[in-house]
């Protein structure tokens, strides 16, 4: 019994001394990956100022497992259609909001692409143009909440209807 004992408490500490390694891994992975975003991005011209100001957004929406080469096209995209400096920041930013609060990454990134273009399509320029984006992700909020309050509506009325169905049921059997 005893020896159980010392071989079950080995492994627990094997397994809790190597548990923060693990995310030092993860963390270590993710600055990989971003530095590797950073070096595509340098090469398809977005400018270094610009790219180090985006970092920390980039790290975040990575973390949350977010497809690399989606964040590089909707950052060349992004950069391509005028953005840079705060406002390539900004709309990298607003991107980022939608993908921690759950948005598939792809569908962050379309939104913003869509933005940009349809800005960009009606002559806006430099703070127009990423209040436009922002607008449009601000929007995509405002429809992500309206669905989550419909789900959660819709939940409710389902179990009223439930608790109904189980009081017609008491009341029925009592009855009898």
């Amino acid at each position: 019994m005893k020896k159980y004992f010392v071989l079950f408490t080995l492994i627990g500490i094997m397994f809790f001394v190597t548990l923060p390694r693990a995310g030092v891994a993860q963390e270590e992975d993710v600055a990989d990956v971003v530095d590797e975003i950073n070096n595509e991005l340098q090469e398809a011209g977005v400018a270094g100022e610009d790219i180090v100001n985006i970092r920390n957004p980039v790290r975040e929406m990575l973390k949350r497992g977010a497809d690399r080469r989606k964040i590089r096209e909707t950052i060349v995209d992004l950069s391509n259609t005028g953005l840079e400096g705060e406002e390539l920041k900004d709309s990298v930013d607003s991107m980022n909001d939608l993908v921690q609060e759950g948005e598939d990454v792809t569908a962050a990134g379309n939104i913003v692409s869509k933005a940009a273009h349809e800005a960009k399509a009606a002559g806006l320029k430099g703070k127009d143009l990423a209040a436009k984006v922002h607008e449009a992700i601000l929007l995509r909020k405002q429809e992500r909440n309206q669905l989550k309050e419909q789900r959660k509506e819709e939940k409710e009325q389902i179990k009223a209807e439930k608790r109904q169905e189980q009081q017609k049921n008491k009341e029925g059997k009592g009855k009898d």
